[in-house]
Order: structure tokens, then C-alpha cells, then sequence
């Protein structure tokens, strides 16, 4: 096989991914006709829901072939921040990222979000400007914007070139035949330094005037886009099918393949760092990119590989759970039409149907060698609702669905409130949990009510406490008896949990140091104010003492939760709120007032930036008091004012405000008997 190149589509909502990368398939002859978003009839977003609400929700597969050999997977991302679990997906599976900014929306919230997560894998990035089509984008403007963002490497490879005021293509402003386009000659100028600085014989050469040829600049390019020293610009429209097949040319010859990438970093089973060439010729290691269930095919999951080769009807070792899977026939997707593949090679992401225990994010290798890497981890959700069926008797069903939609999306977290009895279900934003209890209904049947929604706090600690935790029971016969020794500390926001084991001596037998564990987690479910979830804690386990006879495991795991319980009330606990970005789009005549609604819910406005005749303002607010916004602002605007929200983080809740929530849940408490 030849070269396997493989990008991820990223961008906010409505700026045209999906439509480019049907283009690009278009082009590329990979697809007949160009699917419509309003007719429901694209490759790439084909799932019911999206169908139905015209907007991408799920992570999807396309490819295009080149020559006889070279193979380029895209992989399409929704824009939505309710889908960030999709995103972060899409980022694991891809080896390059395309960021697509919309001309007329620019450096949006979106924007910056997906940049941070690309940047954060340190993913090599070309930056595509989309919707050069409309008349009144200021492309000026919109450089200075992405500047800001994204520094001072930017490098413009297509420029728009207009005809009486209409786009009419693009220009390819490293073919030096075309330097003389006069309104991009600052640009260009900007790009060759940028490209000069990558090497000192080439800096020679330009500074002395000399040809530099396309193949030179390619190399170069390519290396300063595999460094992160440079960021390539192209423009276009999708929907005019402008700069398509320039982006994809682009892609081939400039863009490191996957084989080109540096080695990936991983750790082995007794703890040793080493790292493997991205080559079929080395051991397998991938990781799973996301689970689909349907209703007639069952499940499927869709597999990315790293190193090594991945043959049909093989084994492997999902090393994060330590299992091992029956691979049967692997299939390279166009969207949701599967075309059988042999194997797959480094780069390549393909699906496979009836992996038992494979989840997203886990890690495969070798069935004789484990392996490990580190892997982004999706944030947890942060608004919650209530949720019964229907029909009486749906139980089971509805536990059955339930398991399968937090196994396809890792984002939604489905738990009993032990307090309540009710059933919650907590994602990331309101329209996450509209398309999950729709998902419900349509994929396995089973209609719910959804209740009142709740905000998912959180609980911690703030200082250090020790504590001890004794189960002794004796009841003639075998007793019980499980005795442990913790300190718990608190971690830094974010930190989640982490168990150290600090016994010695044998004190605790070592197979019941994992049941200590255990029962802390199970502990953490139910914090010591007011029974929400705790977070962001180390446990040192240190000391304890065990019977010969009467220890066990469940001894152990029941001393550690009262351990812990007794740790939690002498650790001086908070209470924690989601805190959500928000981006607010309103006339400049209200500007006023709506920056007094965000100060009086306990919000910080971050940045106000104006987008034509638009006040864009950015803002974090608790998420607690966004429950009526959407009228609050409709009110305010006369109906033109629109936001967005994101989970950012979680903050400390002020302690008044804190007493309020303890207080209303010891009512529910006592209400539920």
C-alpha cells in the first residue's frame, strides 16, 4: 500500500464541514453527486437525528483514494460543543487537523475550543476559510483574528480571487507564477519569510533571490507544518465548490502521512517508556475511536490504528480493560456504506461489528504485549435531568438502552439517586440529552418522561484528613473484620482521583488493597454534604490491620467507605458547580443590559469582540443560573439576541449559596422518606 494520509474535520456548527468534506469526496470521484444538508442525502451525516435537525451529532468515516495506492481518511466532527466527546474522539483519531473557520462568523468561541483541542494533542493543523462566497467577509479582518489565535505562523497557500464582486476560485500563492496578485502581496511576502525562517540554506536562497522550486517547498512546508511552526491557510466556498480540490492536492503533497509522524510514545506492562515507528512492520497498537449500536447490524466500533497491522478475522488485547477480542471482518467506511478491507495499516480507521467489551478510548495491542498511552479523556456532563419510562414495566428496557447509549457516548452518564430513587441522566447540554432520549424511542424502543433538571455539583475537600475505618462484625460462626488507615488531600480542579498504595509490612494482605480501593470509589458516589459525587481527591492508603480468618473483601471495601466518610466531614468539603462558556450575539443597543443579566448571575464577562452589526460578548456563568435564559434574553432583544453554551470547568459554590442547595436537598431527602 501507498501512503495513508488522515485529517480531522473540525469547526463550529453551521460552518460548513460536512458540505466540504461531501465536496471533497465529489471531486475526488469518491461519490456520485453531491449530497444536500436540507435533503437529508449526504455521506457523512446520515443518522436519523441528524437528518432531521440538519446539523452534524456524530463522529463519522470518509475516504478518498488516490493514484493506485495513497488513501486519505477524513474524519468529520460535529460542531456542536454539546458533542465535545465526539470532537475529542475525532482528535484521537486523526493525525492532522483541519480547522474550518466560516469567512463570516471568524475566530468564534468554536474556533478557539476546537484549536485548543487540537493543540493540546499537539495535532499538525491547516486552517481552511470557508464561505468566501459571501459579499461583505473582510478577509483582512479575518487574518488579524486568526492571528491572535493562532500567532505569527500562519501562511497563506490559496488566496480568493473575485470577479466583479462574485468569488470566482482560488489562487495558489506558492506557485511563484502567481506572486503577482496584488491585494495578497503583503501575504505573500509574510509566508515566504515564515517559510525562509524554517532552514538557513533556504533562508539563503530567498534572501539572495534564487528559484526555489515546488518539491523544495514542499519539503520544507511539510516539516514546519510536522513542527508546529507553521499553519497553512486555504480558502474557498464548499457550497460554490471553490478550493476543494486545491485543499485536497494539498493535503497529498504537503501534509505528513501518518508513517511520517514521530514515533508514538508509549509505556509497556512492567512500566518501561519506548516508542514504536508508525510502520506496519512494528507491533499493533490503536485505540477504539467510537461505538455505534444499530438496531439491525448490532454493535459496531470503529477502530484506529497507530503502529503495526490489523488483520480480519485476528485477536488483539484491549489493554485497557486486559481482554482480549475476537476481530472478525474489518470495513472501511464511506460514511455508513462499508466496503471490506483485509487489514488495516498505520493511519487507516476502519469498523469492525461484535467487539464484546471494547468501549471508546480504549487502548489495543498485541495479545502478548500490552501496551499503553496517554489518551484525552472526555469532560464529564454538566446538565441533568430526570428520566422514568413511560409505560410501567419498561424497567429492564429501558436499562438494557441506557447501557448502550453510555457505551456509544462516553459523555452521557446514566446513574440512580439513591436519595430520590429517581433515575438521572446528566450530558453536556440540553440538546445532547434531547438527542439521547430520542435515541431511546428510536433505537430500542422505549419511550421516557423527562423530569425536572438538576445541576450536577460536586463534592471536595480543601484540607488534608486522616481517617480510620473499622468493619468488625461477628455473628457467630465466620465474622467480618477489615481495618484501614487513609489520608485523603485534596487535588487541583480537574485532578479527579487518584489511590495511592503506601502499606508496608504486610499489614493489609495484597489482595485486599484493591477491595480498599473499590470501596473508596464506591464511597465517592455519596459525598458528606449533600450526597453529590466526590472529586478531585488523592487517598493514600497507609496503615490497617486483617484477621487471619474473618478478612474478606467485602470486610475491606466496607472499611474503606466509612473511611473515607469519616475523611470527607474532617476535610472541611465544598460544594462544586459547573461553570459554562457563553457566547451571547445581540444588537448593539443592548449591550448594556445583557452584560447586567450576566453580573447578576454570578457571571464574569471575558471578551467582547463586534462581528458587523453584532455584539459578540464571552462570558462564564454558573450554570445554575442559566435555567430561563432563553426568555430572558428573547425579552431583552426583542427576540434577536441568540447564545451558545459549553462546559468549561467546575468552581467553588459561595459558601450562602452553597447552604441554600444543602438545605433544599435534606428537604428532598426528608420528602422521599
Amino acid at each position: 500500500m501507498g501512503k495513508v494520509f488522515n485529517i480531522g474535520i473540525f469547526g463550529g456548527n453551521k460552518t460548513g464541514k460536512t458540505l466540504l468534506a461531501e465536496v471533497m469526496l465529489y471531486k475526488a470521484g469518491m461519490i456520485d453527486r453531491i449530497g444536500s444538508i436540507s435533503e437529508g442525502t449526504t455521506t457523512l451525516d446520515y443518522d436519523e437525528e441528524e437528518i432531521k435537525r440538519q446539523m452534524s451529532i456524530n463522529l463519522s468515516i470518509g475516504y478518498i483514494k488516490k493514484g493506485k495506492d495513497d488513501i486519505l481518511y477524513l474524519v468529520d466532527t460535529p460542531g456542536y460543543m454539546d458533542f465535545i466527546g465526539e470532537q475529542i474522539a475525532g482528535a484521537e483519531a486523526a493525525d492532522t487537523a483541519i480547522l474550518n473557520i466560516s469567512a463570516d462568523e471568524g475566530m468564534d468561541m468554536g474556533a478557539e475550543k476546537f484549536w485548543e483541542i487540537v493543540s493540546g494533542k499537539k495535532k499538525p493543523t491547516v486552517v481552511f476559510i470557508n464561505k468566501l462566497d459571501l459579499t461583505d467577509n473582510s478577509f483582512d479582518k479575518l487574518w488579524n483574528e486568526m492571528e491572535a489565535v493562532f500567532g505569527k505562523k500562519l501562511i497563506l497557500v490559496t488566496a480568493p480571487v473575485y470577479e466583479n464582486g462574485n468569488l470566482a476560485g482560488v489562487t495558489d500563492l506558492l506557485d511563484r507564477k502567481n506572486v503577482d496578485n496584488q491585494h495578497f502581496q503583503k501575504y505573500i511576502q509574510q509566508s515566504m519569510d515564515i517559510i525562509a525562517e524554517l532552514d538557513d540554506t533556504l533562508m539563503e536562497k530567498y534572501l539572495e533571490g534564487a528559484e526555489i522550486s515546488i518539491d523544495e517547498m514542499a519539503r520544507y512546508v511539510k516539516q514546519g507544518i510536522l513542527e508546529g511552526r507553521v499553519i497553512p491557510v486555504l480558502s474557498g466556498s464548499a457550497i460554490k465548490q471553490m478550493g476543494m480540490e486545491e485543499l485536497t492536492d494539498f493535503i497529498f503533497n504537503y501534509i505528513p502521512s501518518s508513517e511520517e509522524l514521530p514515533p508514538l510514545k508509549v509505556s509497556t506492562a512492567d512500566g518501561q517508556e519506548k516508542e514504536i515507528d508508525r510502520k506496519e512492520g512494528q507491533t499493533l497498537a490503536g485505540i477504539v475511536v467510537k461505538t455505534i449500536f444499530d438496531p439491525f447490524a448490532g454493535k459496531l466500533s470503529y477502530l484506529r490504528v497507530f503502529s503495526g497491522k490489523l488483520k480480519s478475522n485476528s485477536q488483539f488485547l484491549n489493554s485497557t480493560k486486559n481482554t482480549k477480542e475476537r476481530v472478525g471482518q474489518l470495513l472501511r467506511m464511506q460514511g455508513k456504506k462499508q466496503e471490506p478491507v483485509a487489514e488495516a495499516l498505520p493511519g487507516e480507521v476502519v469498523a469492525v461489528a461484535k467487539l464484546s467489551s471494547a468501549e471508546a478510548f480504549d487502548i489495543f495491542c498485541q495479545p502478548n504485549n500490552s501496551l499503553n498511552f496517554p489518551v484525552i479523556r472526555p469532560p464529564e456532563g454538566a446538565v441533568s435531568y430526570s428520566i422514568r419510562p413511560k409505560v410501567k414495566g419498561a424497567e429492564d428496557k429501558l436499562g438494557n438502552a441506557i447501557n448502550r447509549i453510555v457505551e456509544e457516548d462516553p459523555t452521557i452518564n446514566v446513574y440512580k439517586d439513591d436519595e430520590t430513587g429517581e433515575t438521572i441522566i446528566t450530558g453536556m447540554g440540553d440538546l445532547h440529552i434531547d438527542i439521547a432520549i430520542n435515541k431511546f424511542k428510536n433505537k430500542f424502543g422505549v419511550e421516557v418522561d423527562k423530569g425536572i433538571p438538576k445541576i450536577a455539583y460536586k463534592e471536595t475537600i480543601t484540607t488534608p484528613a486522616n481517617a480510620e475505618g473499622k468493619h468488625k462484625k461477628q455473628t457467630g460462626g465466620r465474622g467480618q473484620y477489615g481495618h484501614c488507615f487513609i489520608k485523603v488531600e485534596p487535588l487541583p480542579r480537574g485532578g479527579g482521583f487518584e489511590f495511592v498504595d503506601e502499606v508496608v509490612g504486610g499489614a493489609i494482605p495484597r489482595q485486599f488493597i484493591p477491595s480498599v480501593e473499590k470501596g473508596i470509589k464506591a464511597g465517592m458516589k455519596k459525598g458528606s454534604m449533600a450526597g453529590y459525587p466526590v472529586v478531585d481527591i488523592r487517598v493514600r492508603l497507609y496503615d490497617g490491620t486483617y484477621h487471619p480468618v474473618d478478612s474478606s473483601d467485602i470486610a475491606f471495601q466496607l472499611a474503606g467507605i466509612l473511611a473515607l466518610q469519616k475523611a470527607l466531614q474532617e476535610g472541611n468539603p465544598i460544594l462544586l458547580e459547573p461553570i459554562v462558556n457563553v457566547e451571547i450575539r445581540v444588537p448593539q443597543d443592548v449591550v448594556g443590559d445583557v452584560i447586567g443579566t450576566v453580573n447578576a448571575k454570578r457571571g464574569k464577562v471575558l471578551d467582547m469582540l463586534l462581528s458587523g452589526k453584532t455584539q459578540v460578548i464571552k462570558a462564564q456563568v454558573p450554570l445554575a443560573e442559566m435555567a430561563n435564559y432563553t426568555n430572558e434574553l428573547r425579552s431583552i432583544t426583542s427576540g434577536k439576541g441568540t447564545f451558545t453554551m459549553a462546559f468549561s470547568n467546575y468552581e467553588v459554590v459561595p459558601p450562602h449559596i452553597a447552604q441554600k442547595i444543602v438545605d433544599e436537598r435534606k428537604r428532598e431527602k426528608e420528602s422521599h422518606g
